[in-house]
């Protein structure tokens, strides 16, 4: 079931807009948004999900319930629509990803001038749309890859990727600290990570262990290290246990 912040997210995807936007189109900081749309904060306060409404230009009810509003499509944009709702998370990823290409492409096209015969070569647009980034937040705080550190979900930020089909799952970013990931994931290194409660036995993810954060591989009753020298963490040693994410990525700052 999708929820008001999958909403937001969808809402800002139709319309093509940034987080960056969004936030002072609406007036709510960077930060509170950031939280809501990666689902640390679940419900908004009614005021804020009113800006953020008129700021998309959609309904409030909408976005609270899912109820669309009543827009003029055409028969053909109905269809396609219905197709897209009937399909898998996967199946819509990849729509998203080449929706978003040739929409690059007829952009690029309109702005030619109509005189010139002049054809820009395939390349030229395979490097533009290697070059465009979306906004996702970013914990800096560190999330351990040792013994464990404190996930404080008020310290997000927002942070720029790539867009790919690699990065399409991603919801945030956070960076690691420690060497128990090594030496595939080291200290600093950023995370990209699908906002999630369930994970499979093997998996990277990040979980919180009685209000620590951990960067680890989920071994079903216990958390793993890469790094030989540190043993696995029992969940029975928890008193309360969840997971935050699943890695889907990494990625290095330029410098």
């Amino acid at each position: 079931m999708m929820t008001f912040a999958d909403r937001v997210k969808q809402m800002k995807k139709e319309k093509g807009v940034t987080s960056e936007y969004l936030s002072s189109q609406s007036g709510i900081p960077a930060g509170t948004l950031a939280k809501l749309l990666s689902g640390f904060t679940e419900e908004p306060k009614l005021s804020s999900a009113v800006s953020i409404a008129k700021a998309l230009g959609c309904s409030l009810e909408y976005l609270a319930t899912g109820k669309p509003d009543a827009p003029d499509f055409s028969a053909e944009e109905i269809d396609l629509i219905e197709k897209y709702r009937a399909l898998d998370l996967h199946g819509k990823r990849v729509c998203d990803y080449i929706l978003g290409e040739e929409y690059l492409r007829a952009a690029a096209e309109s702005q030619k001038p109509q005189s010139s015969i002049y054809k820009i070569p395939q390349k030229a647009f395979t490097e533009k749309a290697q070059t465009v980034t979306r906004s996702i937040p970013f914990y800096d705080n560190r999330v351990s890859a040792g013994a464990g550190l404190h996930l404080d979900g008020d310290s997000a930020g927002v942070i720029r990727i790539p867009v790919s089909e690699k990065t399409a799952d991603a919801d945030y970013a956070l960076r690691i600290s420690g060497n128990s990931m090594e030496p595939r994931f080291r200290d600093g290194d950023i995370l990209l990570v699908r906002n999630t409660n369930e994970i499979k036995k093997g998996e990277l993810g990040i979980f919180i262990g009685d209000g620590e954060g951990y960067f680890k591989r989920f071994g079903g009753d216990c958390l793993i290290s890469l790094n030989p020298d540190y043993a696995p963490i029992p969940l029975s040693s928890f008193g309360d246990f969840s997971c935050r994410g699943v890695i889907v990525g990494k990625m290095q700052e330029k410098h």
